[in-house]
């Protein structure tokens, strides 16, 4: 029996998580209720109800973000798709990737259908997790500058563990269920602007579910699928495979280092740090909106490769345009969920628009910045009377580096849960139970 598999490494470590430590506690409860948050405003999204109502046959235990309930598979499709529909989940700079949007709404699910409470879901979401972005640091940055769209190719593996974890498998059918994930991951960066992302999230999620519960009634996958000549490294990573970065999971935790960016608006994160000095520069000049005659962007690799709908005609490219952050930046400070629906696009916003250069710069995109400042700008703001000014903002407000306080996410929860009709109490992130949070929104919203 192989026993120094990367497969049976993951699974090893996602059988034997017995305990949580405080630290990583409070990273994962605040991931979680971030992720519960923007999955309720999901819940209201015109997508997500139409695919509930086609999808979801029948009663079951787990909980819509639509209303209702249907079985495990169900619930994870609707709500991994609810979860990234607005793309304000977080992000890892591990992988560059949405990990909580896939792994929690796999746990969940499972965790309604077996009774597992709030300490069981954390610690399927720890593990699934720490499986996801300790396999995004073995594969680096290349996968995803190669076109792989990292959410759903390293979510896949992570997502199984977790569920895993909560159907109790052991370490060889662990082992199993990930080697299934592993040889059945796909997914292309193509899917950006489109419904294919969120929904791809959402059945990345469902196949997790199936997978793990596959590997539990004793179907076998295969140990070596990511070192196989015909397997995860050589076909989608060109055999690139840092594996000193395995020895690391459980000892050092990705949830904490490098920790999570959440999100301030519901767009690319590699739009936010633009919004932000957009603001800044309004604010030094002291301009109205009807005072911008032009405004330059220059960015590095990753923010040119993620923003790439100029002139975006659907609310999907409205998420990945530059120009359209800026001028939602210009217009309301931020960008609303008013502003991803049909038709927002006014004649004010096609004509900021129109102002707005955006060029890629070698300097903010050498490996030092990369590692330092992934999606960093540096913004010129020309005023029509001659006045201007630069600015560069490397790390948005939500980033590790400089973290939301527990005040603003709850605040960010509570605004979600507004958009999609529910008020909630105050919530102690502490101290709270995703399964019961979750119930006790969607029972509200459907009242």
């Amino acid at each position: 029996m192989k026993t120094r598999s990367i497969a049976r490494r993951f699974a090893r470590f996602a059988c034997g998580l017995e305990r949580v430590d405080s630290e990583v506690k409070t990273a994962a409860d605040r991931a979680m209720l971030d992720t519960l948050g923007v999955m309720l405003a999901g819940g209201a999204h015109p997508s997500v109800r139409a695919l509930a109502e086609v999808t979801t046959r029948g009663e079951g235990k787990a909980t819509l973000a639509t209303g209702g309930r249907a079985d495990p598979e169900g619930a994870a499709l609707v709500n991994g798709t609810a979860a990234h529909v607005w793309d304000f989940d977080d992000t890892s700079y591990t992988g560059i990737m949405h990990g909580s949007a896939v792994v929690l709404p796999a746990a969940m699910a499972l965790a309604q259908e077996t009774g597992s409470g709030a300490d069981a879901l954390r610690r399927a979401f720890v593990a699934g997790s720490e499986v996801a972005y300790t396999l995004a640091d073995i594969c680096t940055h290349a996968h995803y500058f190669d076109g792989w769209w990292s959410t759903v190719t390293f979510g896949l593996t992570g997502a199984t563990a977790a569920a895993g974890h909560l159907l109790e498998l052991d370490e060889d059918a662990m082992t199993s269920a990930i080697g299934l994930a592993t040889a059945a991951t796909g997914g292309g960066k193509a899917v950006l602007g489109t419904d294919a992302k969120p929904l791809l999230v959402g059945e990345t999620a469902r196949r997790a579910v199936t997978l793990a519960r596959a590997a539990g009634a004793g179907l076998t996958g295969p140990e070596d699928a990511f070192e196989d000549s015909r397997g995860f490294l050589k076909l989608l990573n060109r055999g690139v495979a840092v594996e000193a970065e395995l020895e690391t999971i459980g000892k050092r935790w990705r949830l904490c280092d490098p920790g999570l960016l959440f999100k301030t608006s519901p767009v690319c994160s590699a739009a936010l740090a633009a919004i932000e000095q957009m603001n800044e520069l309004m604010a030094e000049l002291g301009a109205s909106v009807n005072e911008v005659a032009g405004v330059h962007a220059e960015v590095p690799k990753l923010v040119h490769e993620s923003l790439v709908f100029p002139n975006p005609a659907t609310p999907q490219e409205m998420q990945f345009s530059l120009p359209y952050a800026l001028a939602c930046a210009a217009i309301h400070g931020r960008v609303r969920f008013e502003d991803l629906a049909p038709g927002a696009v006014s004649p004010q916003m096609s004509s900021l628009m129109a102002r707005v250069s955006v060029k890629r710069a070698p300097d903010l995109s050498t490996e030092a910045m990369r590692a330092k400042y992934p999606e960093s700008i540096r913004l010129t703001l020309t005023l029509s009377d001659g006045r201007s000014a630069t600015g560069f903002c490397g790390v948005a407000r939500g980033m590790p580096e400089r973290p939301l306080s527990d005040a603003e996410l709850l605040e960010k929860f509570h605004a979600a849960g507004a958009y999609a009709g529910v008020s909630l109490p105050q919530i102690d992130i502490a101290d709270f139970d995703p399964v019961v949070v979750f119930e006790q929104a969607v029972g509200e919203a459907g009242s």
